[in-house]
């Protein structure tokens, strides 16, 4: 049996993530090729969370594969931290299925864009640079760098001038690079929750995620983990994506604008390209906007957000006229189809070219044999 780049990239997407739930492994792997992987003995499903993990035999088939090029990760079936491994998922596979390369195991390799990198990957090796930091990685998005953090209702307080330093101190040889954060979570709806939750400040140093959202100066952009969210990594991996997308959306329409608060005008109103789902620059450019004596703007972004969040927020309160983005913008500016990467199932070959064997299925025996 030869292996298939599919059945690679999820031992692959096994060993980063540690755990990957059912529904998330049905978005990579086929009922049957599921089975396959388990009857060789490659992966295994952990009995409590239901999760699938990879195997100790799976890991050093994977290891002899690559050329011993995975992560030293501790594997760990403490409860909460099986939880955070699951989510630290949802944001790999919405990475992978966004044409982003999650397999480093270093930050120099940050400089090949689109790329992510955990931070896991150097928490457990012995001298942790991240500190108490909840950065769950950095990802390279064409001429961004984000530091990444999972936001849910209830994920807790982090020490904001710390994950400035870390992000900083981490990331300071990517000189060029424009910096941001992104708050990847389930749903656009589940990390609003979070960061518009009332709460009062009572520690001088640990805040709210909804406070570091209001007083932090990097751009904040959010991100669902789901194909909505694929869809916007591949947009946001394109260099000056927000100026040649608003140039494809808008086409002969197109209108320059003098304000920077707005991409360009369109039928006589502000224009904004949201499908980076920054909101606060979009509540900035709607603010400026009505300052300027124009009561609506014009905004546009991908179908999912639209009906996440942009409409009730924005159409539904007068604020905004909202757009839902054609295929034919996106695929224009990204440069493939709008839709999540499904890892095809060609065979699998190594750096040097050759083809890999799976280990033979053990027949069962006959009865006192």
């Amino acid at each position: 049996m030869l292996c298939s780049e599919r059945e690679i990239d999820a031992l692959r997407l096994l060993c980063w993530c540690q755990y990957i739930g059912m529904d998330d492994m049905r978005k990579l792997l086929t009922e049957t090729e599921q089975c396959n992987l388990m009857l060789l003995g490659l992966m295994r499903q952990h009995k409590k969370s239901t999760a699938f993990i990879l195997t100790n035999q799976g890991r050093s088939f994977l290891s002899e594969a690559l050329d011993n090029a995975i992560p030293e990760l501790a594997q760990s079936y403490h409860k909460d931290a099986i939880q955070r491994r699951l989510r630290l998922a949802g944001l790999i596979l919405t990475a992978y299925r966004g044409h982003i390369d999650p397999f480093t195991t270093t930050v120099e390799e940050l400089l090949h864009s689109p790329s992510l990198f955990l931070s896991a990957v150097t928490r457990s090796r012995g001298v942790n640079p991240w500190g108490s930091t909840r950065i769950a990685a950095i990802a390279h998005l064409g001429d961004l760098l984000c530091a990444a953090h999972y936001v849910c209702p209830g994920i807790g307080k982090l020490a904001l001038t710390d994950e400035l330093n870390a992000f900083t101190n981490q990331t300071a040889r990517f000189r060029d690079a424009r910096r941001a954060f992104l708050f990847a979570g389930e749903s656009y709806s589940d990390i609003l929750a979070e960061l518009e939750a009332s709460e009062p400040r009572t520690d001088t140093k640990l805040i709210s995620y909804g406070a570091a959202y209001q007083c932090l100066q990097f751009p904040v952009h959010l991100l669902s983990c789901d194909d909505t969210g694929a869809v916007q990594l591949q947009i946001m991996s394109v260099p000056d994506y927000r100026r040649k997308l608003t140039r494809a959306a808008l086409k002969g329409l197109y209108q320059s604008a003098e304000n920077p608060a707005w991409d360009a005008f369109f039928q006589g109103m502000p224009f904004v390209m949201a499908a980076d789902m920054d909101l606060r620059r979009l509540d900035d450019a709607i603010s400026i906007a009505r300052q300027e004596g124009y009561p609506q703007i014009a905004v546009a972004a991908l179908e999912g957000q639209a009906e996440a969040v942009l409409f009730s927020r924005y159409r539904d309160t007068g604020k905004a006229r909202v757009f839902i983005l054609t295929n034919e913008a996106v695929s224009e500016v990204a440069g493939r189809p709008p839709v999540p990467y499904t890892p095809p199932r060609t065979q699998f070959l190594t750096a040097e070219g050759d083809v890999i064997d799976a280990p033979s299925f053990k027949a069962p025996g006959r009865a006192g044999r």
